[in-house]
């Protein structure tokens, strides 16, 4: 590798850590400007089906087109799951998993009770299994690589760790105040609306962070070729 080569590829690594802090400042910015709007106002973009929902469900589209036009359609095809998942995420936002099952596909009472009937339980079942596949060919393809990539601390890396912590907080608020009421620990509406505000734009930002990994990972697939 040149000198000309080892500038560059630091000069690209530091875009991509500003890429990725740029990406999570958003996130951050967007939850803080939001708290300056009335409860009415919040209420009307936060609500479902409104503009947060629907800005969420497009990036998860945007994901999709990154994918297939920042990619080889090699490393598309053989990381088929990336895709799918992508897909069940967006779904996922319109509320598939419920508007189209008695119960819930993500529900226990949907394969445990007797409020729906045969031909749907097994339906659920045949989706839950393909589901469950999905996320172990993921783990068994993708762990590895994505452990050593942390402790490399690569951006595209550390994006999708910021788009895990964000699905585990969003589900964390989701119902905050119903989760605390069965502890007797009752919050106020400001608390509320606040972890309401998390909760939404949180959810934002996983597709926001699932595409900065995307373009980064690309970014890494390319500069491999280009400057070593």
């Amino acid at each position: 590798m040149t000198m000309t080569g080892k500038n560059t590829g630091a000069d690209l690594k530091s875009g991509s850590y500003f890429f990725l802090l740029a990406a999570l400042m958003l996130i951050l910015a967007t939850i803080g400007i939001l708290h300056f709007f009335s409860a009415e106002d919040q209420k009307h973009l936060l609500a479902e089906g409104g503009f947060f929902e629907n800005l969420t469900v497009l990036g998860y589209g945007v994901c999709l087109l990154l994918i297939w036009s920042c990619w080889p359609w090699q490393k598309v095809r053989e990381r088929w799951y990336f895709s799918a998942l992508i897909i069940l995420f967006a779904l996922r936002e319109l509320d598939y998993d419920k508007s189209h099952f008695t119960l819930g596909l993500l529900k226990a009472r949907q394969y445990t009770g007797d409020m729906v009937g045969f031909p749907e339980k097994i339906i659920s079942i045949m989706l839950l299994v393909l589901l469950v596949a999905l996320l172990i060919s993921i783990l068994v393809n993708e762990t590895r690589a994505f452990i050593s990539g942390l402790i490399a601390a690569k951006p595209s890396e550390l994006a999708v760790l910021s788009s895990l912590v964000l699905i585990v907080v969003t589900k964390s608020v989701d119902g905050l105040g119903r989760k605390l009421a069965d502890f007797n620990i009752t919050i106020s509406k400001s608390v509320e609306q606040t972890a309401t505000v998390v909760e939404e734009i949180g959810e934002l930002g996983i597709p926001i962070m699932f595409a900065v990994a995307i373009i980064l990972s690309a970014d890494f697939y390319f500069r491999k070729r280009s400057v070593l």
